[in-house]
């Protein structure tokens, strides 16, 4: 190789480059100030170090997940990791070297600038179109090594990888000024890259210790030039202005991003190329809040843009923090959590939740976006119109009656196949005015067409609609998805009117569950039950956001409901017959065993002088989500050719299908039957549910699912009965039990006959 890059250099013209020219307070930077988006790995060297404490780290080199994973392939212990990288291995020749990526890289940063238009950073240059036919756009990776071999090496994997594309190449050599600076060498290569979309001007450059990618910079002999006088730490002239404002991370440092300062919400407005009024108009603004608040500071750096900083602590957990300077260009982006939240708030938040977050509000804002969004003489007339045809305004009476907080809460995942119960509270500062305007709303829903229900339970005033009802009754069954459920009897959406809260379920069970909870909470007074992790973090002077996410807890929940119906799904995805799959479904590992090096996400919101701190500590880092995803795309191109495979591909030793007999050919499933293995999917889920939460012991009676541990929410909502309405069939002996529904002829043939069995 380095006989190639000297015959190269000998052989190609040279030229000579001039001095750089950027400087800044720190001298040259590696990448312009009029960047949109900066990304940088400081040092890589430290993050591969650190990263051995992760979270995810101590799951793949768990020993009990390799004898788990090699029960279900069938075999000895599998390692994740060795597995991966064989696979990997076995396909060079179709993918890039990516493995080797890394060897001897010591930082590494990227950074894209556009063109005067559109304005709004990266999110703005998405909107509208893609990097070949969207607006002109100049992106520059620079990677720096440990020496000349390993940056050498890197070239030409990378140029490896473009070959494999239909890349081709041409080559000359040039010389940098004095020794080359910072690249450690006055000799560089320009490999300019062809074959790629048309008029992309790309090229690879290196000298020394330093490799250059650019795409869509003509003048590529002036960056190395600039790049020549810059050090690997100096990335950028705005990174490191709004880095000083953020704490020196403890631990390892992970990725430094800048975008442009809430870039993403002109972005928004610009390419949809509507005015700001008529975007808050269209809840752009809540709707981004409500991301914020459930997604976490990925949703707010994309929106608001800023400087992120992610770095591995001592104890393996990501701790991410954000610096967003200035205001938001849209007021009602702050209607929640724009200011600080009262800490006596963190009672909205339901205790058993394992996902929530509690935030201040400002009712005047959403006033503010109501008029913003039109023409203010022609909304007051509506107003108007409106009290004299219903008796209520929303500004006076759903709006301004309304508190100073906001929480939401997804407690625990209780089936597969209801709703989840996500419940968005708001503190209520006047019930009376609040019940006055929420009557007149439904009148006037009705008169269009939307029919509701008002009713009272134990002081509360509840108002529920059906999916259907809110759709004109355009819900179609789920049978038509393949799905044994109706989808306008999925959800009842609920809003539940309390003394000193507005609760929004998803059903009425749920809201009446809250109801009681809510009257628990007022008796008990300073002694109530809060939110254990919420309360553990509490809320910090000055925070305006706080939020608990046990998203592996919940994952595993998803998992474990997913692990029960899996025989279940494979027969329905076999039209009926049984789909052969690779592995033993009965052997799939508890969920515990991915779990239990995860640990609850805490983040909190702090509104300070000129600016935002938004700072979240996790044991899920970005590696989680990329590999979900990856398993998640292997598993559908997977299902995807399982279904196309005849089921004798595959060999029957090796397999573990589910025990379902096969229908007699011509057989028609009737409702009955389709609504009796609905039925039994759910009870099904809910059975293995209670097992997770009383050490595997099966429940003596089905009655006793209706009952949750410690007063928490039953595992169902009712154990219900098979299609023809009669009673199930259930017996249980320790772990062990046996579910049945007799059949549409009535006899009971225990499991047997023409009886519809689940064990």
């Amino acid at each position: 190789m380095l006989t190639a890059l000297a015959l190269a250099l000998a052989t190609a013209p040279a030229h000579t480059l001039a001095p750089a020219q950027e400087s800044g307070p720190q001298g040259p930077w590696l990448h312009p100030d009029s960047a949109d988006l900066v990304f940088s790995i400081p040092d890589l060297p430290a993050m591969l170090g650190a990263y051995g404490r992760t979270s995810f780290a101590r799951m793949m080199g768990d020993e009990d997940l390799h004898a788990a994973l090699g029960e279900v392939m069938g075999s000895g212990p599998v390692d994740p990791t060795d597995l991966l990288v064989e696979q990997l291995r076995g396909m060079e020749g179709s993918i890039p070297p990516i493995l080797d990526m890394h060897r001897g890289v010591l930082s590494a940063s990227v950074s894209m600038d556009l063109d005067e238009e559109p304005a709004g950073g990266l999110l703005g240059y998405l909107s509208l179109g893609d990097m070949a036919g969207g607006p002109p756009v100049g992106i520059r990776t620079v990677v720096d090594f440990e020496d000349e071999v390993s940056c050498s090496e890197w070239v030409e994997l990378v140029k490896g990888s473009m070959g494999m594309m239909g890349a081709d190449f041409s080559s000359r050599a040039v010389t940098l000024d004095g020794d080359g600076g910072a690249f450690g060498s006055a000799m560089a290569t320009i490999t300019t890259v062809g074959g790629g979309p048309e008029g992309e001007v790309q090229a690879i450059a290196n000298a020394g210790t330093r490799a250059v990618i650019t795409l869509g910079i003509e003048d590529v002999e002036a960056e190395l030039a600039r790049l020549a006088g810059a050090a690997p730490g100096s990335v950028s002239a705005s990174m490191s202005a709004l880095g000083g404002k953020v704490p020196p991370a403890e631990g390892a440092p992970v990725a430094h991003v800048y975008m442009t300062p809430y870039g993403g919400l002109a972005a928004l407005t610009e390419g949809m190329d509507q005015g700001v009024g008529a975007l808050e108009a269209m809840l752009l603004a809540p709707v981004s809040s409500m991301f914020e608040m459930m997604l976490g500071s990925i949703a707010s750096g994309l929106i608001r843009g800023g400087y992120w900083e992610m770095s591995i602590n001592g104890e393996g957990r990501y701790v991410t923090t954000g610096w967003i300077p200035g205001d938001s260009p849209l007021p009602t982006l702050d209607m929640m959590g724009g200011r600080p939240m009262d800490g006596a708030s963190l009672n909205l938040s339901h205790p058993d939740a394992l996902v929530t977050a509690v935030a201040s509000f400002d009712p005047a804002a959403l006033l503010g976006m109501l008029v913003q969004g039109g023409d203010a003489e022609a909304i007051e007339a509506a107003m108007v119109q409106m009290e004299q045809d219903f008796g209520f305004r929303v500004d006076r009476d759903l709006v301004e009656p309304l508190g100073s907080s906001v929480s939401y809460s997804l407690p625990k995942l209780r089936s597969l196949l209801s709703a989840p119960n996500l419940m968005a509270v708001a503190s209520l500062d006047d019930r009376e005015t609040f019940i006055k305007g929420m009557d007149g709303l439904m009148v006037a829903m009705t008169a269009a067409g939307t029919q509701g229900q008002r009713t009272e339970y134990r002081g509360a005033t509840m108002y529920t609609w059906s999916l259907e009802d809110l759709s004109g009754g355009g819900m179609q069954p789920g049978m038509s998805l393949g799905l044994p459920i109706d989808l306008a009897s999925f959800a009842r959406p609920t809003l539940t009117v309390m003394d000193d809260r507005v609760l929004i379920s998803t059903l009425p069970q749920h809201a009446k569950r809250e109801v009681r909870r809510v009257a628990k909470l007022i008796k008990a007074g300073e002694e109530a039950e809060l939110h254990a992790g919420l309360s553990r973090t509490g809320v910090k002077e000055g925070a305006t956001m706080v939020t608990f996410a046990d998203w592996p807890v919940f994952f595993g929940n998803l998992y474990v409901q997913l692990r029960a119906l899996a025989p279940m799904l494979g027969g329905l995805a076999g039209g009926g017959q049984d789909l052969a799959v690779p592995f033993k479904m009965d052997a799939l590992p508890d969920m515990e065993i991915f779990t239990r090096h995860f640990s609850p996400s805490e983040r909190y919101v702090l509104v300070t002088e000129g600016g935002r701190i938004d700072v979240t500590e996790s044991s899920i880092g970005p590696e989680v989500s990329m590999v979900a995803g990856s398993v998640v795309m292997a598993g559908m191109f997977a299902f995807g050719g399982m279904a196309a495979v005849p089921d004798d591909s595959w060999d029957a030793e090796e397999l573990m299908v589910a025990d379902v007999a096969e229908p007699e050919a011509g057989m028609v499933v009737s409702a009955e039957a389709a609504a009796t293995e609905a039925s039994l999917m759910s009870l099904s889920v809910a059975l293995k549910m209670y097992q997770l939460d009383h050490d595997g012991s099966a429940p003596a009676t089905l009655d006793l699912l209706l009952k949750g541990e410690g007063g928490s929410p039953g595992y169902v909502d009712a154990v219900g009965r098979d299609g023809w309405g009669r009673e199930f069939r259930y017996s249980a002996d320790g772990s062990a039990y046996e579910l049945w529904s007799i059949g549409p002829n009535g006899i009971d043939e225990k499991g047997e006959g023409d009886d519809l069995p689940v064990r």
